[in-house]
């Protein structure tokens, strides 16, 4: 029992100088150790685990302690054993290099890769579609880099803004993708691809922070169970994976910081003053990211559809009818579950179940893409993107040329990619034909040079 009083206090007089000392290239943790008894000496043995990403080479200093790796938490942990006197208390400082910035160079490599990507789709059709896209996206990379320029002295909070900053960094390099994909369709090359998606559709502006989001309650409860006794009790609620500070419209008093460990966010307060038999609830209010955008699954139906009129009347058609029958059942199924009056805790389960199944209906695209490659011709990229009209709600863009393409397909190899033979068949016509030209040629010169002879 005197061991785990020691303990926590050792843990906690941690935290409290990880977040609460810090300089902008070397982060310095104290580890605080106390006997809480005045009359017997103690010995005990101190273990902290260091946030997720540290690791020898970032360590600069740990004094006394020794660091090991933990290989079930998959991370390293600092361990010693301490004597102390009646009431001693000893601190070892520790020194890490701060780990918790991103590089200026991948910021600004990423806004020269967008501004490249956008000039090769200059004056095509996805020109204006592209614009949009790359406003958004240097927008966000520009918040970025001037959140980063801010030195704040609390490294809680900028060990939030980190984690929430590379949130939104994937998010930007997903649209990346979008962008890159823009400019094959256009016929371009993209060298270096920063992300390539599972399908050639593109749902544009299909997420974001966009500030029309409903808007969820989550609920944390503290019970004090004593029926006769007054308590103060910490409070920590750890929440979803998905929520980061942006989402948070209202916290309810409680604070926030990053758990590296669970690798999320969590909410707290170190003393809640409770009255006997007293439950204390915290209303938090987020915006609800546990839904698929509408933009994305009616690009995806969109860009099925165009691809089955490829395929039609093809030796493909019943094999792409499987995969399309696939898809939109696993659309209907996402709107039907994002439309039902549930709890909280069952809406984020509907959604991350239908995440899996969206990643389900893009492999099913792919294959029907690729099916559209094998006959030799491109499946295209259907663009969407919302725009509020009087009485009229999202427009589509739809890749032109589906019909022709497939009736110039059909036309010359009846709806079948050709064969290896035919491929060979169709190289040896060419070339006896320019044969047969330049012999034509070969005999008109010949004759024309004995007439001249002759003269």
């Amino acid at each position: 029992m005197k061991n785990q009083r020691m303990n926590a206090i050792i843990l906690l007089t941690l935290l409290f100088a990880l977040f609460s000392s810090a300089s902008y290239a070397e982060i310095k943790l104290k580890v605080a150790v106390v006997n809480p008894s005045s009359t017997e000496e103690q010995t005990t043995p101190i273990r902290y685990d260091l946030p997720k990403g540290i690791g020898p080479e970032q360590v600069v200093n740990i004094g006394a302690l020794e660091m090991k790796y933990d290989f079930d938490k998959n991370n390293y942990y600092l361990t010693g054993n301490v004597k102390l006197a009646p009431s001693e208390k000893k601190v070892f400082e520790v020194s890490i290099s701060d780990v918790w910035s991103i590089p200026e160079t991948q910021l600004t490599g990423l806004k020269s890769h967008i501004d490249m990507l956008l000039k090769k789709i200059n004056n095509t059709k996805h020109f204006a579609t592209g614009s949009e896209l790359s406003k958004d996206m240097n927008s966000q990379l520009d918040a970025i880099m001037a959140k980063e320029k801010i030195a704040s002295a609390n490294i809680r909070e900028r060990i939030n803004q980190y984690y929430e900053n590379m949130v939104i960094l994937d998010e930007i390099k997903g649209s990346v993708g979008m962008l890159e994909n823009l400019v094959i369709d256009t016929g371009g090359i993209v060298e270096d691809r920063v992300q390539v998606p599972t399908t050639l559709a593109v749902p544009l502006g299909a997420g974001g922070t966009s500030g029309d989001k409903e808007v969820m309650e989550l609920k944390v409860k503290i019970t004090n169970p004593s029926a006769n006794k007054k308590q103060t009790a910490p409070v920590k609620y750890l929440l979803p994976s998905e929520i980061t500070p942006r989402y948070i419209i209202d916290r309810s008093d409680l604070d926030m910081a990053y758990d590296f460990n669970k690798e999320c966010f969590y909410l707290y307060k170190d003393n809640v003053d409770l009255e006997p038999s007293q439950i204390k609830e915290f209303i938090v209010k987020v915006k609800d990211v546990w839904r698929v955008s509408d933009v994305e699954l009616d690009v995806l139906e969109k860009h099925t559809a165009n691809i089955m009129l490829l395929l039609q009347h093809t030796d493909y058609a019943s094999r792409a009818k499987l995969a399309s029958d696939k898809i939109k059942n696993i659309i209907a199924r996402i709107a039907k579950t994002q439309a039902a009056k549930v709890s909280a805790a069952e809406h984020i389960a509907y959604y991350r179940d239908n995440i899996k199944l969206l990643q389900e209906a893009k492999v099913e695209i792919a294959e029907l893409e690729r099916l559209v490659s094998q006959r030799g011709i491109t499946a295209g990229i259907t663009v969407k993107w919302p725009e509020d009209k009087p009485g009229g709600g999202l427009k589509t863009t739809k890749a032109k040329g589906y019909e022709g393409l497939d009736v110039i397909a059909q036309s010359i190899f009846k709806g079948k990619a050709p064969t290896i033979a035919t491929t060979w068949k169709v190289i040896f016509t060419i070339i006896g034909f320019i044969g047969i030209i330049a012999a034509s040629f070969f005999v008109l010169w010949y004759i024309q040079s004995k007439k001249k002879a002759k003269k």
